[in-house]
């Protein structure tokens, strides 16, 4: 703020125009780039061998421990895997701190002033905070069990245990780096406003979609509208110096992962085919199913006739 008075006493006002287009463009180029590109790194993920060799550990476990057993074992494993991760990012990103870190600090300081713009940005960095965000998963939780028609605990369940999982790793990761904060706040490593956002936010999101057997662009127009809130959600924290600009990268990537061990692991939660990343609705499942039986029954016949006590085959007659 020093550099923004000095700006300020030799007649020059701070100009905050850079940082409005920049959330202008770029909220809708993020919510462009995820509806175009989502849905096809998707596809390709889908169509890799490690990705169908996890998808039958699934299965196998959902047969072995059911749903729920194998919900514990996958959303564990992949918190183990997202701490892994985030970890050593975290001292990367504390050796950052210097050379990009504390130009933007410096940026943001002259440039910023107080005005419309900047207490909507207070206003919207709110709804990645603690109490906001528990309070979007409690109602969405109440909603979609509404919605569903059966395993109503589900909602509950999947939202309190992410909820749960954030608060506390996020509270780890942050100590065990210990990269410390900007001197404005105390925001650290990782951005819980963004992690909280996608993380949490996104579970109902997926549930969302899984109920409603919602279709390719309506789910590409949902995953995409939750990274463009995330990418404006991290704007505000950098452009209210509440974080150094890399926990907010911090705060993406762990969020993000997170939500990927949620989807994959609420997975095993639905347990009727419902999938939220629209491999197909309850309705295409049990029209492939009764294909599968006409065709068991066939086969049945075929083999009946040929294996008669007559020892004569239909085609003989």
């Amino acid at each position: 703020r020093t550099r923004a008075n000095g700006a300020l006493r030799a007649g020059r006002a701070p100009d905050v125009t850079g940082w409005l287009v920049l959330c202008v463009l770029g909220a809708p180029l993020v919510f462009a780039a995820g509806y175009v590109a989502g849905p096809r790194l998707t596809a390709r993920y889908e169509a890799t061998a490690w990705a169908a060799r996890l998808r039958e550990a699934r299965a196998q476990a959902d047969r072995t421990l059911g749903g729920v057993g194998s919900f514990v074992l996958f959303y564990g494993a992949g918190a183990f895997l997202v701490t892994a991760v985030c970890l050593p990012l975290g001292e990367v990103w504390q050796r950052l701190e210097a050379p990009h870190d504390v130009p933007v600090f410096e940026l943001v300081a002259r440039t910023v002033e107080p005005g419309a713009w900047t207490d909507a940005m207070k206003l919207v960095t709110q709804s990645g905070n603690v109490w906001q965000t528990r309070i979007v998963g409690l109602v969405g939780a109440l909603v979609l069990m509404a919605m569903a028609r059966s395993r109503r605990w589900v909602p509950p369940v999947l939202i309190g245990t992410t909820i749960l999982v954030e608060k506390y790793q996020q509270a780890a990761l942050g100590a065990l780096v210990d990269r410390g904060h900007p001197p404005t706040t105390l925001g650290t490593y990782p951005s819980g406003g963004c992690a909280r956002l996608i993380s949490i936010y996104g579970a109902i999101v997926f549930l969302l979609l899984a109920y409603t057997g919602a279709g390719r662009r309506a789910r590409a127009s949902a995953w995409a509208l939750l990274a463009a809130f995330a990418f404006v959600e991290g704007y505000t924290r950098v452009y209210l110096n509440k974080h150094w600009i890399t926990d907010v990268y911090g705060g993406w990537v762990y969020g993000y992962l997170l939500l990927g061990v949620v989807v994959f692991a609420g997975r095993s939660l639905l347990g009727d085919g419902t999938d939220a990343a629209g491999q197909g609705s309850r309705g295409r499942s049990k029209s492939r199913m009764r294909a599968i039986r006409r065709n068991s029954r066939a086969d049945s016949m075929v083999t009946f006739q040929r294996v008669s006590p007559t020892g004569v085959s239909g085609d003989s007659k």
